[in-house]
């Protein structure tokens, strides 16, 4: 019998969904310690992650099966944002979810059936996720990748609070670049009035903005607060019927969303046209 590594074999190794949760948590705290220098993690890092899911499921698991696990990452996340690229489908970032209509949803399906599992359902760890296969390889926060910057939303009620930070950024930054260029060449202080006054209006407008965003971040964190109100939920899903839906329909939909509480929260911060989507994503589900 030669000598040398032992091969180990995880043809036998289940991947639970509370395994999967542990690894991408503990692989996106070693990213942030600097341990995934470029787009692989150190060694030690799939032996913590080994570690720590044979004391909490107590099964025998080897780092090789953590390593061999981030090549299903890898197709995850390249499935995911091949489909985001993708005509006709929408991406809601505060529930993390590929958004699409019925018509585009069966007919993604019905080319690629495993693409069923990342429509209009929240990818759960997706900031995780982006973190340890992603193109991010930054310690400090949660930083969007690449790819998650070039698709980043740019409406208010998928990402508000994103927004309003930048533009707020956006306004220091512009007031100082004026001051800065408005000191040099000829004509100092008309060109110092002139773009002054330009600043000031750009900063009025943006300032503006931004406390209009910030209010519609403060409404989606306060639904997300407390016990689920489901009279108010009711009437929400009720008002639907100006839209052609029936109350039999709208009424399963209603008792679908008070039996999931986080579904119920997802649907109250949506707008009036995700909720169409939703609904109708979910009445098609039902056929």
């Amino acid at each position: 019998m030669s000598k040398g590594k032992e091969k180990v074999s995880n043809k036998q190794f289940r991947w639970l969904p509370p395994m999967h949760e542990t690894m991408l948590r503990i692989l996106a705290q070693e990213a942030h310690k600097g341990n995934k220098p470029s787009s692989t993690f150190k060694a030690g890092s799939f032996a913590l992650v080994a570690k720590e899911i044979i004391a909490q499921f107590g099964v025998e698991c080897h780092p090789s099966y953590v390593e061999n696990r981030m090549r299903t990452l890898r197709t995850m996340w390249s499935t995911i944002q091949t489909i985001r690229k993708k005509s006709g489908f929408g991406w809601d970032d505060n529930l993390k979810m590929i958004t699409c209509d019925p018509k585009t949803y069966q007919e993604e399906v019905m080319a690629h059936r495993k693409h069923a599992e990342f429509l209009n359902k929240k990818i759960e760890m997706y900031d995780e996720l982006a973190i340890v296969v992603g193109k991010d390889t930054a310690t400090g926060g949660f930083s969007k990748s690449g790819v998650d910057l070039e698709h980043e939303p740019h409406n208010a009620d998928e990402s508000a609070e994103y927004v309003a930070d930048n533009v707020e950024e956006d306004v220091v930054e512009k007031g100082k670049n004026t001051v800065e260029s408005s000191t040099t060449g000829s004509g100092i202080s008309k060109s110092r009035k002139r773009k002054h006054s330009v600043s000031n209006a750009d900063e009025s407008v943006l300032t503006d903005l931004s406390d209009q965003l910030k209010e519609i971040a403060v409404a989606l964190k306060e639904i997300n607060r407390g016990p689920v109100d489901y009279t108010a939920l009711y009437n929400e899903v009720m008002t639907m019927m100006a839209d052609g839906y029936s109350e039999d329909m709208l009424a399963t939909a209603f008792d679908h969303l008070c039996e999931n509480e986080k579904t119920a929260r997802g649907f109250l911060a949506k707008n009036a046209r995700l909720r169409k989507l939703w609904l109708d994503s979910f009445l098609f589900t039902q056929l």
